[in-house]
């Protein structure tokens, strides 16, 4: 792993200690307060956007720039990237996740990005 970009969504009117969430995501655990996504329809929209990767199966993207791997269940995906991932790209994941209303959690810093 090198790079690692975090996603889950909130069920209206919760919010939850989000250091905690991400443990419990590593856990692999269900998390009360967290919303369905509609995981299959993410993902889809994920391989249009990265049609110039090459899809090594249904979890693995490579291109001669970069590689990422999509963990997922119903209340969270996650993308494993390679350090040599451009920006660009690490953004399009972003922007993809936030059309879902899942803002980015960057597990290095700790933090967020939901302006909450």
């Amino acid at each position: 792993m090198a790079r690692q970009l975090v996603f889950w969504k909130y069920q209206d009117g919760i919010y939850l200690d989000n250091k905690k969430v991400y443990q419990s995501i590593c856990d692999d655990k269900t998390i009360q307060g967290l919303a369905n996504l509609p995981v299959s329809e993410i993902k889809e929209k994920v391989k249009r956007t990265f049609s110039n990767y090459d899809m090594l199966d249904e979890q693995n993207f490579e291109s001669a720039n970069g590689s990422f791997t999509i963990f997922e269940n119903s209340q969270y995906v996650i993308f494993d990237c390679s350090f040599s991932m451009p920006v660009d790209d690490l953004n399009k994941i972003i922007d993809i996740m936030l059309e879902y209303d899942c803002p980015y959690y960057d597990p290095q810093i700790e933090i967020r990005f939901d302006g909450n």
